[in-house]
């Protein structure tokens, strides 16, 4: 056994004889009643701690939890671990899985998922993307449960109810759950909302703050009830956004920077570090749903405004113009401040060896376009194959 190991030992041998009004030998004699109301107690926190974790993080675990442990302690339910329950259907929520599978400080004891939905050409299954890569990497005998339906699924409840489970996560599950399932769990349910509440409440917070040229976003992690988009605020990462930003970037640094945020908040919330905040309703917006026809580009617009298109419909549905009856997707684009009194807006000309569009105030750079069922392709190869779209004028 390591040294480590038994001076961990030793130390809680010495609390537990000393300190603990549970386990002290002399606690019928002393004690009217405990000192510790925790649950676990004091003692058996500490031996769970030190089975779950290496010995710096027992250390602190358990020096934390005896230190606020006193005859006035209202704080009752405060376990060496959390059992969570994991709901969502997006890849994007992958790494978070994996991150509070990794975790020592949680265990997840059920995974609810969206079923297997139809291929869209050859109708054959395709498999549900977070059960997908469960089964790929992790593959332990833990339940995944793809129900067709939530609200009034007794059988879902039952189960559900028997898992003991401190909490769940709600990720993009894409079902609204209802009370009577919110209500299961012994402290409560964590969502996250991409964007700093109560502003852009609703369905498209990431695309609606390049529509709107803000200058910052973030993740808000939110306490849940019945009623979406207005829950209790837990805590908000913000980060800042760059001209060179679009959707798919901003994708890519939440994933960076989310799953360490997010794991430590939920610890740190659970062990009454954090409070809820309630949201200021006043200053509330929201943001629509997008179609793919709000992706077409006027170019009577300033070419700053179709550039904030690009940045957020940059996944989906991209940009576009209809150029000879079909689609031309703009999948790299600029804008430079000058401006071409001249030209008419949806003016394409070639200057200082790039080929710009002109708008009704400056001008968009074209750098990589799509043609309708056809590969990506430089504007430069591009005006190889059709040297045409320069004429259009």
């Amino acid at each position: 056994m390591k040294i480590f190991n038994k001076i961990a030992i030793f130390l809680i041998w010495i609390y537990q004889k000393t300190l603990s009004s549970h386990t002290w030998i002399l606690k019928n004699i002393l004690y009217d009643k405990p000192i510790c109301a925790h649950y676990p107690n004091c003692s058996k926190y500490a031996k769970e701690c030190f089975q779950k974790y290496d010995f710096i993080n027992w250390l602190k675990y358990t020096m934390n939890r005896i230190s606020k442990c006193t005859p006035s302690n209202t704080i009752k339910y405060d376990p060496s671990s959390y059992k969570v329950v994991f709901l969502s259907s997006a890849p994007i929520w992958i790494p978070f899985l994996e991150k509070l599978y990794n975790d020592k400080r949680f265990e997840i004891v059920w995974i609810l998922t969206m079923p297997d939905a139809q291929a869209w050409r050859w109708q054959k299954l395709k498999s549900n993307i977070i059960k997908k890569w469960w089964i790929e990497n992790i593959w332990e005998n833990l339940p995944i449960f793809t129900p067709e339906k939530i609200k009034n699924n007794k059988k879902i409840e039952e189960n559900l109810k028997k898992l003991d489970a401190d909490f769940f996560v709600v990720l993009a599950y894409w079902k609204i759950l209802p009370k009577s399932i919110l209500d299961i769990p012994k402290l409560g349910s964590i969502n996250i909302h991409w964007s700093i509440l109560p502003k852009y409440r609703w369905a498209s917070p990431i695309q609606s703050v390049f529509l709107n040229k803000e200058k910052e976003t973030g993740i808000t992690i939110m306490y849940m009830d019945e009623w979406m988009d207005t829950w209790d605020i837990i805590k908000i990462l913000k980060i800042p956004l760059k001209k060179e930003d679009n959707t798919k970037t901003l994708i890519n640094k939440f994933i960076q920077y989310w799953p360490d945020f997010f794991v430590n908040v939920l610890w740190d919330f659970w062990k009454w570090e954090l409070n809820r905040q309630k949201q200021n309703n006043s200053e509330a917006t929201y943001c629509k749903k997008f179609t793919k026809q709000d992706g077409q580009i006027d170019f009577n617009k300033p070419a700053w405004e179709i550039y904030n298109q690009f940045q957020a419909f940059y996944l989906w549905p991209w940009i576009f113009t209809i150029w000879n009856w079909k689609h031309l997707n703009f999948t790299d684009i600029d804008f430079e401040e000058k401006q071409n009194i001249k030209k008419n807006p949806w003016t394409v000309f070639q200057e200082d060896w790039k080929i710009k569009i002109s708008c009704w105030k400056w001008n968009i750079i074209i750098k990589k376009v799509k043609l309708e069922w056809k590969k990506e392709l430089s504007i430069k190869d591009f005006l190889n194959w059709h040297k045409d779209f320069l004429k259009n004028k």
